[in-house]
């Protein structure tokens, strides 16, 4: 299965992008499917997403790691 990484980026403008974030102390993927691939932060490594194929990711969409707060693009 292959990983790949996100490129991580600042926070954009409020408004500009969808950003999803998780609240809570529960680390675990913002999406998990049926797919082949996993989506790691480019920072640390966290899982984005697993078992994704790409239609299922928006292409817009921003993710802040719920471990290490970084924002997150899938490319």
């Amino acid at each position: 299965m292959p990983r790949i990484n996100c490129r991580t980026i600042p926070e954009p403008q409020e408004g500009t992008r969808p950003v999803y974030k998780k609240n809570g102390s529960k680390i675990e993927p913002f999406i998990v499917g049926k797919g082949d691939i996993d989506y790691i932060c480019g920072r640390c490594d966290n899982i984005i997403a697993q078992n994704v194929s790409l239609s299922q990711i928006a292409s817009d969409a921003v993710y802040q790691c719920p471990n290490c707060q970084a924002f997150n693009e899938i490319e």
